[in-house]
């Protein structure tokens, strides 16, 4: 029997089409068998043992990739050639060369079917079986090499640095006056609507096969560095004997990514070591790196720097709860600039405080974003905010790839504070009622009453009352209540200070009716709320 050839599609009519394109009885094949699926083609590759495979890269079952990495593993000596409807993967060609002979896009034209199964005649009819034996043996030692490579390279990065000289054992590594860790990852920019997509899990193998084979052929060519993978992310420990060489080839290998798979990766440089002994410090310094890519964006390379990702915050005259109660005020009373100004100072002074950490960063706009949503509520805004139609607040948050996406979730909520403020009061009651409310928490220790409040706005009290609840929800008595027991609160746990003196401290001349109107307001005494938040 000649040359062995099994054909596999999923489309009957495929099949039939191939078999009529080439002459395969005059270049010596014989189809000794159809698949309709990936299942079928793996047992025809065990029942036929084939030279040549032209197979559909997408099938029900398993996958071209699938198949061809089986055939790797196995150490089958066939050739693939791949056909695809998919178009739109501009790099599938480029990814799948590294493994298999070809790939055609459907519809096939005779010509191209002609010279890539001739190419493959002639390469198989090359290989004697002497060679083809040697080969199988040479690369079954290559890829257990490999593997106990990766391995000590896993330990190595874990702290384990007998595995350095393990290494330089091996021959895989030779002592160097440097020694950096760089670490690879794909990123997704939904919000923005940049970089990959979210793949599908065939697309996800394909894209891992065309990084791991760009990756190994530019460290290859660099001629100083090993891969290896570690929680999902692409590895590389670069010796070098300048500083420069790490980013050098990590700005080489991003420059390739991005031009042949127009694909977006960020790749982290680790702080350089003295010796592959110390790798593992130099792969978490690469992880920081890598991590900061929330905050600076993505595609990039990007090199660890001392205290990077944790600026020093500036001095601010406000913390950011005063920052949010300012905000606060200015959405009140609709003060445009002000709110622009707020909302910018707020989100830089979040960025400083977050300290490099992405969890730090989006818990404390989803707070704010809570904070706004109670203020709000309180003079009669509808509080849905965290909900407005879309996933929950949180999941939104989370899901932003970078800072900026944060921001512009931030700042669409305060956009639509506005819109409602400003379809809920006219500006003049948005600017009379911010009045009001900043007075009260200004001087709410003074002898505040309903009459004397109307009077600083020119309303009937009667007219007063009525506007007020509409606006807050609340009527005036029980709003200037709330606030001074807020305040109380606070001098309760911050100060030494004795009941009857908070108690004129917030407005109250007789301790027995503030002792009173707290605990119907916590459902306790002043001074058994303090033991109580003692204990806690």
């Amino acid at each position: 029997m000649g040359i062995r050839v099994l054909l596999a599609d999923d489309e009957p009519v495929i099949i039939r089409g191939l078999k009529k394109l080439v002459s395969w009885d005059k270049l010596g094949l014989t189809i000794v068998g159809e698949a309709n699926d990936g299942n079928e083609l793996r047992e025809l590759i065990r029942a036929c043992d084939p030279d040549l495979i032209i197979s559909d890269i997408s099938m029900p079952g398993c996958s071209g990739i699938d198949i061809i990495r089986e055939i790797h593993q196995k150490e089958l000596q066939v050739k693939v050639v791949f056909i695809s409807a998919y178009q739109e993967f501009a790099y599938a060609k480029q990814a799948i060369q590294y493994g298999a002979l070809d790939y055609l896009v459907k519809p096939v034209i005779k010509a191209q079917l002609e010279k890539v199964v001739a190419r493959a005649v002639a390469l198989i009819r090359e290989e004697t079986e002497g060679e083809r034996a040697k080969e199988m043996l040479d690369h079954y030692e290559r890829k257990n090499r490999t593997v106990t490579i990766e391995e000590l390279l896993d330990s190595l990065t874990d702290g384990n640095r007998r595995a350095a000289a393990e290494l330089i054992q091996l021959g895989a590594i030779a002592v160097s006056r440097y020694t950096t860790v760089c670490l690879l990852d794909t990123d997704t920019d939904s919000e923005a609507g940049e970089g990959a997509s979210r793949w599908e899990e065939r697309e996800r193998k394909l894209v891992q096969f065309a990084l791991n084979n760009i990756i190994k052929e530019t460290i290859d060519a660099a001629g100083n560095a090993l891969m290896f993978h570690k929680e999902g992310q692409f590895g590389i420990l670069v010796q070098h004997e300048t500083q420069e060489e790490p980013t050098r080839l990590a700005e080489d290998l991003h420059e390739k990514i991005n031009g042949y798979l127009k694909l977006n990766v960020s790749i982290g440089v680790g702080l350089a070591v003295a010796g592959a002994e110390e790798a593992d410090h130099s792969y978490q310094t690469a992880l920081k790196a890598l991590r900061r890519k929330y905050f600076l964006g993505l595609n990039r390379v990007i090199q660890y720097e001392l205290n990077a990702g944790f600026e020093a915050a500036e001095d601010c005259s406000l913390p950011l709860s005063g920052m949010q109660a300012s905000l606060v005020k200015a959405l009140t009373s609709q003060q445009k600039d002000q709110i622009r100004l707020l909302t910018e100072q707020l989100l830089h002074l979040i960025r400083q405080q977050a300290g490099g950490s992405k969890n730090v960063a989006v818990s404390s706009v989803y707070n704010t974003i809570l904070v706004l949503e109670q203020e709000m509520s309180r003079i009669g805004i509808a509080a849905e905010l965290s909900d407005h139609g879309q996933a929950p607040l949180l999941d939104r948050l989370s899901a932003c790839s970078t800072y900026e996406g944060l921001r512009r979730e931030f700042e669409a909520v305060v956009r639509q504070i506005c819109e409602r403020m400003a379809h809920k009061l006219t500006n003049k009651e948005a600017l009379q009622l911010g009045e009001i409310k900043t007075y009260i928490e200004e001087h709410y220790a003074e002898n505040i009453t309903l009459d004397s409040m109307a009077a600083r706005i020119y309303m009937n009290p009667y007219y007063f009352s009525s506007f007020f609840k509409k606006h807050t929800g609340q009527n005036f008595k029980q709003y200037l209540t709330e606030v001074r027991m807020k305040h109380a609160v606070r001098l309760l746990l911050e100060t030494d200070m004795m009941i009857y003196e908070i108690s004129d401290c917030v407005g109250y001349n007789n301790a027995r009716h503030f002792s009173d109107m707290f605990k119907k307001m916590y459902g306790k005494l002043p001074q058994e709320y303090k033991q109580a938040a003692r204990l806690e």
